[in-house]
């Protein structure tokens, strides 16, 4: 009994010396093979392939709940020979700290899983030659060949995961100008899952339970660096559902004739600024695992945009400027959005007309707020309902009370919308900082007391009713010089049309009131927003002249058999523009009548 005894004590104490020897022989062997194990972990991916690996300090850790892996002043470099024809990855981190990293599932199932992991001040610099060309070597190439494929590992798993200022710049190797970058990203996840399917999938990024993070600022720069997006406040958290971003700004690099010069054709300045937004309702887990974007309510406040056209340039007639639910149908993002809000926003659009004007003209809306419903693309969303709303309403250069409500029909063959709101209060001088630069003419004096429109239209045309009551309308023509002068000739000129031509009153001093029709077959290479313009000035010049549809339909079809219109925001014209400074024969004819009278 005694020799039993001794022996199952020898056996215990030969368990435990081999329990306690076995991690001692392992942790010898890994940390003086630590530099070749670890620099093998991080180089047999894709990304950091033929890359250079350094370590500062490291130290692992192996005991039988997994190996600790301490890293410090973490250097993986491009190369030395690299061309600049390939992408090239420079990473630093100044601490690396994982727990709980399994060899079983690292070499039976070439998977990285560990129980938790710390990284602290990581900066990645990275350069590549420009896009296109990297598209075409991707095709070339092949976009995931199978020999690439199999250098990733199945999975990387990570229980939970935190990461401290993460810095990002992204650089095109041609010119070394900025494309993409990242400041202080902070992150906390529990959960993490990127598998190979993941990687393969050009929608999907990965699976997580749940994410809190804190970005200090973004940046995208695009159109060949001269513009750029930049995001700042970023704040994300899927337990909560919430996003919120301090700031968003789509900024130019040049100025508005700077960079409209550098185009053959018309092209448009446009920046945005000031905005802030919080988005609600997010469902990130469908994001994250099948690239589909659901979000139940988005607030933008103080948006500022500003838009400008050169009308000095020639338009580019072969361009087919699409409608706002022809975009959405077929916009590769899958995106449904219940609800947009936007609140207290600025909108300016300014051009300068193909003439001798010394100044752009312009209007802007001020005050603007808008519910956006049903913003989707999402097939099973729109069977359940194939409008998107929008309840808009605003002031006008800063006075005129405009409200609008616009109604776009998703999935249908000609994309059609309706178009409806109400003008109030408005007092007509306001639009001469618009209508001088564009046709030589000042409003003096003029009151919109109400003006309300109803309009259908689609991409090919548009028709409805608009009537505007208004009051005390009087033109005068400006000289040379775009200014208002004591020119005899053109104050008769003025004198004609405001008593001839133009109705001074909308009813007029018997109370009768004059109906509008609006009809227009939109010009294909032009804007949706010239569009809505012409749709509304049809309707302002058939209350002065009396046309009804069927004749105005006619009249366009017969410009659209010749050469298609030109006009900018107006579309207004007084005689020849050669011949602007001189009355016609008829108001000279006039004028003479006029004189006699007086005598």
């Amino acid at each position: 009994m005694k020799k039993i005894l001794i022996g199952v004590l020898i056996f215990f104490l030969l368990v435990a010396f081999f329990m306690r020897a076995v991690p001692f022989l392992i942790n010898l062997y890994l940390n003086q093979n630590a530099d070749r194990i670890v620099s093998n972990m991080i180089t047999r991916t894709n990304t950091f392939g033929d890359h250079e690996v350094h370590f500062g300090e490291i130290q692992l850790d192996y005991n039988y709940r997994g190996t600790f892996l301490n890293l410090k002043d973490v250097e993986v470099t491009p190369p030395s020979l690299s061309t600049e024809d390939h992408v090239k990855v420079q990473l630093h981190i100044d601490r690396l700290n994982i727990s709980g990293f399994s060899w079983y599932s690292f070499l039976f199932q070439n998977t990285i899983a560990v129980d938790s992991a710390f990284v602290d001040n990581i900066n990645l610099l990275s350069s590549s030659p420009p896009l296109d060309t990297l598209a075409n070597d991707l095709e070339e190439e092949g976009e995931i060949s199978e020999s690439k494929t199999n250098g990733n590992y199945e999975a990387i798993k990570v229980g939970y995961f935190e990461l401290r200022d993460l810095n990002i710049r992204l650089t095109d190797s041609s010119n070394d100008s900025l494309r993409v970058s990242m400041i202080d990203m902070d992150l906390q996840a529990e959960d993490f899952k990127l598998t190979k399917e993941y990687i393969e999938d050009s929608k999907a990024l990965f699976e997580i339970s749940s994410v809190h993070g804190t970005i200090e600022s973004v940046e995208f720069h695009f159109d060949q660096f001269r513009q750029y997006t930049r995001v700042e406040e970023i704040e994300l958290d899927t337990k909560s559902e919430q996003m919120t971003f301090g700031y968003i700004g789509l900024l130019n690099k040049e100025g508005r004739y700077e960079y409209t010069s550098q185009f053959d054709y018309e092209q448009t300045w446009i920046e945005i600024d000031k905005t802030s937004m919080k988005l609600k309702g997010v469902n990130f887990q469908e994001y994250l695992s099948q690239g589909v974007l659901e979000v139940d309510s988005i607030f933008a406040h103080d948006m500022h945009l500003e838009a400008f056209k050169d009308k000095r340039k020639t338009e580019d007639k072969s361009r087919r400027p699409k409608m706002i639910n022809q975009v959405l149908e077929e916009l590769d993002q899958k995106v449904h959005v219940n609800n947009l809000f936007i609140e207290n926003a600025y909108i300016k659009v300014e051009e300068r007309p193909d003439n001798d004007a010394p100044t752009a003209g312009h209007v802007y809306f001020s005050e603007v707020n808008a519910h956006i419903t049903n913003i989707s693309n999402i097939e099973d969303k729109v069977d359940e309902n194939n409008e998107m709303l929008i309840d808009a309403s605003g002031k006008l250069m800063g006075e005129g009370e405009l409200t609008t409500q616009i109604t776009y029909f998703l999935e249908t063959e000609m994309h059609d919308f309706k178009l409806k709101g109400t003008l109030k209060n408005f007092t007509l001088p306001s639009v001469n900082s618009m209508v001088e630069p564009e046709a030589k003419i000042g409003l003096k004096s003029g009151m919109i007391n109400r003006l309300d429109f109803n309009i259908a239209a689609n991409d090919y045309e548009g028709s409805g009713d608009l009537i505007v009551r208004y009051e005390n309308l009087e033109i005068e023509i400006l000289n040379a010089d775009f200014e208002s002068d004591n020119n005899l000739w053109r104050k008769l000129g003025a004198f004609v049309a405001n008593k001839l031509i133009i109705k001074s009153n909308n009813p007029d001093n018997r109370g009768n009131l004059k109906e509008g029709k609006v009809y227009f077959m939109r010009i294909q290479y032009k804007s949706m927003f010239n569009y809505w313009w012409q749709l509304l000035f049809s309707g302002l010049k058939s209350t002065l002249t009396g046309e009804d549809i069927s004749d105005m339909r006619e009249k366009a079809k017969a410009e659209r058999s010749g050469e298609e219109e030109s006009g900018g925001i107006l579309n207004i014209s007084f005689g020849n523009k050669d011949n602007e400074d001189k009355p016609s024969r008829k108001e000279r004819r006039a004028a003479r009548r006029v004189e006699k009278q007086k005598e």
